[in-house]
């Protein structure tokens, strides 16, 4: 089955960028045979590249520098790539990555000036998008439905990791965990039965609210629907059970109707849900995924650079890719954990296909690093907050929940050094222009409807 992107390239003059172009092409789900990721040694090795090539291969990548431009080795393989074309009759088999600046045209190899020619020689990100252009074009090339991504780290381990050893330096790092600045003291389960007629929508109204035993659980006292609720205005307050949330937090309330457990899984309810009718009230886009519900901007808000990679929209093929978040919070350590994910969208609409989405993520995605996803996570917060830097998650009326908009930091006394921070900015793109790059809690259930 031709199922595999067979590398070519000198080694071990040219390992880097072999190892680096397979290492991203199976992140992203393709299937890769590269002799520094499967070959272990011995006498017969050339018999195994033979048969890979001839049996398994559906695309054949040169990876064109001066050493691979000569090498009897490489032009090997390229003979054997070249029997494999004429047989199956694709004229794209063979695709040449010219990596080398100084490498003239003129000086290529007669057998090499005829093929696809894709430009890595500045920009092997830019390369590796025009690379993935042309494998979206060829139904041959497919993409594994299982990728093996424990295989994957072990390639990374040993390739990057092996003589990498903790660091004795002290170092912060930032995490996704805002803290809850302040929350609503009183947690009200209001008795309005018979007084609500049936089939009333309460995912209209602009706060949360949770239907337990025929009772309305919320934040928000008795009066705050008047205007909302037909039928509530002579509701009697004095009905209402009030519990001081404080205690709830500390698991000091006992009561006979409902647990402390259940009373703590309101609270965390009502904020996530107040938090989802929030970000739709600001005319976020928003999309269910599993268990949560995930936002992001119709365009790039970072448009006075406050954030160098903090780009949250941008072009991918025929649609947009868009930096999206969602959360909840996290009661234990009183924080609002926030993560991060990517949407696509297709003429203003986020696409509703998870197979599409999933796809979109592993592209868009391959090549942002920390302090990519980390300034646009940033940015994006920043766009959500007010003047003094709080998040305000609307619960009532005249009630909310405050988050704020600074992340906790943690120091630790050991660091690390990168796996390879001269191919950084190999691994980079920038904001600019980058229009066009290729590059993802526990709600309680309620007891009884409303």
């Amino acid at each position: 089955m031709r199922n595999k992107i067979f590398i070519s390239h000198a080694n071990p003059e040219d390992n880097d960028q072999a190892r680096w172009l397979g290492l991203q092409l199976m992140t992203m789900g393709y299937e890769v045979w590269c002799d520094v990721f499967n070959l272990k040694g011995g006498e017969k090795f050339w018999k195994e590249i033979e048969n890979e090539i001839r049996q398994n291969t559906c695309k054949f990548l040169y990876v064109l520098t001066r050493n691979s431009n000569q090498r009897e080795g490489c032009l090997d393989e390229l003979a054997v790539a070249e029997a494999v074309e004429k047989t199956i009759e694709d004229n794209r088999f063979i695709i040449a990555l010219h990596y080398d600046q100084d490498l003239t045209y003129d000086e290529l190899n007669i057998r090499l000036k005829r093929r696809i020619d894709l430009n890595f020689k500045t920009d092997w990100q830019q390369g590796l998008k025009n690379l993935l252009a042309v494998f979206e074009e060829e139904p041959k090339v497919v993409i594994s439905e299982n990728p093996d991504f424990e295989n994957i780290r072990k390639y990374w381990s040993t390739i990057y990791l092996n003589d990498r050893k903790p660091v004795e330096k002290e170092e912060t790092y930032t995490s996704n965990w805002f803290p809850i600045s302040r929350l609503p003291d009183i947690l009200y389960v209001h008795d309005f039965k018979g007084l609500i007629k049936k089939g009333f929508e309460w995912e209209n109204l602009p706060f949360p609210t949770i239907g337990y035993k025929k009772h309305t659980v919320t934040f928000a006292p008795a009066p705050d629907f008047i205007p909302f609720i037909p039928g509530v205005e002579n509701y009697n307050s004095d009905l209402s059970k009030k519990y001081t949330v404080d205690e709830i937090l500390q698991n000091n309330y006992e009561d006979t109707n409902v647990k402390n457990r259940t009373l703590v899984n309101f609270i965390n309810f009502l904020i996530k849900t107040g938090f989802v009718k929030t970000l739709k009230a600001k005319g976020l886009l928003s999309y269910e995924m599993s268990g949560t519900t995930a936002f992001c901007y119709s365009k790039d808000m970072n448009i006075d650079k406050i954030f160098p990679f903090g780009q949250l929209v941008g072009r991918l093929k025929e649609r947009n890719w868009h930096f999206a978040y969602s959360g909840f919070p996290d009661l234990v350590h009183m924080v609002f954990v926030i993560k991060s994910h990517i949407l696509l969208s297709e003429n203003g609409e986020i696409v509703d296909s998870k197979r599409v989405q999933q796809s979109g993520r592993r592209k868009q995605g391959s090549n942002w690093w920390n302090k990519h996803w980390k300034e646009k996570l940033m940015s994006a917060i920043s766009i959500v907050s007010d003047e003094n830097g709080l998040i305000k998650i609307n619960v009532g009326r005249s009630i909310a929940v405050f988050i704020e908009s600074k992340p906790l930091a943690f120091s630790s006394y050991v660091s690390y050094y990168d796996p390879d921070e001269s191919r950084e900015a190999l691994d980079d793109f920038t904001d600019e222009g980058d229009d066009e790059v290729i590059s993802e809690q526990q709600s309680i259930e309620n007891e009884q409807s409303h």
